[in-house]
């Protein structure tokens, strides 16, 4: 069984967007860059990320080993923020992204 490790939202304005759920929902900001904020909470991350940038919200789901990322149901991306991800569509055309956190990744993010 996956574990969500985040739910991906686009936004108009990351600012904006990151102070909001600062103030109304006590998350906490552990990245950021010019395109994606991530937002820890109590129980899993949200990913405020760009609508200039990016197309697809998105629910990333956890995969402890890099080999069990699902290479055949879409492409592996390496991410700014240290992460890998395999994008794929679910039969409704979901987009569910599949995450592996290197060990220095998880040390820099502090998870």
């Amino acid at each position: 069984m996956k574990t969500i490790d985040h739910i991906a939202i686009l936004v108009e304005n990351l600012e904006i967007s990151q102070k909001w759920y600062e103030n109304n929902c006590g998350a906490q900001l552990i990245f950021s860059d010019s395109k994606y904020k991530r937002m820890k909470m109590n129980n899993t991350t949200i990913a405020l990320i760009d609508k200039k940038h990016y197309k697809h919200a998105h629910v990333g789901l956890l995969v402890e080993n890099y080999c069990d990322l699902p290479s055949n149901l879409g492409e592996i991306v390496q991410h700014r923020d240290g992460t890998t991800g395999c994008y794929v569509e679910d039969p409704d055309g979901n987009v569910v992204e599949f995450i592996h956190y290197s060990e220095e990744c998880k040390r820099n993010m502090k998870i």
